[in-house]
């Protein structure tokens, strides 16, 4: 009897870990697609309106939800630093909740943000928004791809392993 409940355990786990591994899938292609749409809104504000930045970061905390509703916040109260720390400081430090692929494709925008025109922040964004949104469409399709099948064998691995204990 304890072995069958180790055999049921041990399948579980590797059910469990599968279900995990998808879950992150998901995870990343939602934080690159909330992302992409705080590019998008970013350079919708700059580009029609000339919004400053601290208005800017202040409206899109309020709209945006998860990591880049947290970038934004981020952002926002590190503005108020602006003048003992630089534009890109504040960006870089606003960045580093991000993981790390996810920081590298955003970290140049704090080389261009509040120190160009309007027109340059734009195509920084615009181009930024474009990466962003290459890398979402590749993880949504990892999830759909890979997601299935890492949930299947992880539960088929945990099963050949709970066969062998038994």
């Amino acid at each position: 009897m304890t072995r069958l409940l180790g055999a049921l355990l041990v399948t579980a786990a590797g059910l469990l870990a599968g279900l995990l591994a998808a879950g992150g899938l998901r995870e990343r292609a939602e934080r690159l697609a909330e992302l992409g749409r705080m590019l998008e809104l970013m350079e919708f504000e700059l580009s029609r309106f000339s919004t400053p930045l601290p208005t800017l970061f202040e409206r899109l905390a309020g709209q945006l939800a998860g990591d880049a509703g947290a970038l934004c916040r981020r952002m926002r109260d590190g503005l108020q630093e602006l003048g003992s720390r630089t534009l890109a400081d504040i960006w870089a430090a606003a960045l580093e909740a991000l993981p790390p692929a996810e920081r590298r494709m955003l970290l140049p925008l704090g080389q261009v943000l509040g120190r160009y025109g309007a027109e340059e922040q734009r195509m920084a964004l615009a181009v930024c928004r474009e990466s962003v949104a290459r890398a979402a469409a590749e993880a949504r399709t990892a999830q759909r791809e890979k997601g299935r099948m890492l949930v299947g064998v992880s539960a088929a691995g945990a099963a050949a392993l709970a066969v062998l204990l038994i």
